[in-house]
């Protein structure tokens, strides 16, 4: 069986979406990023940068960060296709936008929640939130203009790329205004919430509903 530690509206919400749509035999431990649990030394043994989400293999190995989760999942579990297969014509394309949806956007919500992260001085946090807020609606209007599929990010259909960004929209302190920007988000989101998947994964999560990944 396969354990996803996880936290409420975290980056847990693809992997768990991703587990549920593969059918995978999973439980799942709460690690309380709010009281620190993530920086104890229980959970530090197994994720030694003490990120949430984390996955622990059938074998007992634990392995953190969403790229690295999804492809090992995908590896595994191939026949779903919600991952390209090495080979597959659009293996390259999912690769490159996997990357720049966890390296762009996923780092993008960590500078708007947590600007006091990136400077020395905590006297105006504001420049620094700005500049992150400004970032991801261009992370997301390059997403727009990237869409392949109708509604589906890629021409094959649902994908991680599809879960992958419709939890990063659900992170988004204003959804309406981002998808009256971009109208192909709002379109691929809407089919991803409609999934049975995402909606039993939303149920787990939107019970103490973060607007920002907090890792």
């Amino acid at each position: 069986m396969y354990r996803l530690f996880w936290e409420f509206g975290s980056g847990s919400i693809l992997v768990q979406a991703l587990l549920e749509e593969m059918a995978v035999d999973y439980d799942r431990k709460y690690i309380d990023m709010e009281s620190d649990e993530h920086l104890g030394d229980e959970y530090s043994r197994l994720i030694p940068t003490g990120m949430i989400p984390a996955l622990q293999l059938p074998d007992r190995q634990t392995i953190g960060e969403t790229v690295a989760i999804v492809l090992h999942l995908g590896d595994r579990f191939a026949d779903s296709r919600l991952v390209p297969r090495a080979g597959d014509a659009d293996r390259p394309t999912f690769l490159y936008w996997l990357s720049y949806m966890a390296t762009t956007g996923y780092t993008g919500f960590g500078r708007l929640a947590h600007p006091e992260r990136y400077v020395r001085e905590q006297d105006d946090l504001e420049p620094v939130r700005l500049a992150a807020a400004e970032d991801l609606l261009r992370f997301f209007e390059v997403n727009e203009n990237a869409i392949e599929g109708s509604p589906w990010f890629l021409t094959r259909g649902c994908s991680a790329l599809d879960l992958y960004l419709t939890m990063l929209a659900e992170w988004y302190p204003d959804r309406n205004a981002l998808f009256g920007r971009c109208p192909g988000i709002a379109k691929l989101v809407e089919a991803v919430e409609n999934r049975p998947a995402y909606r039993k994964t939303m149920e787990d999560h939107r019970p103490r509903r973060m607007a920002v990944a907090d890792c």
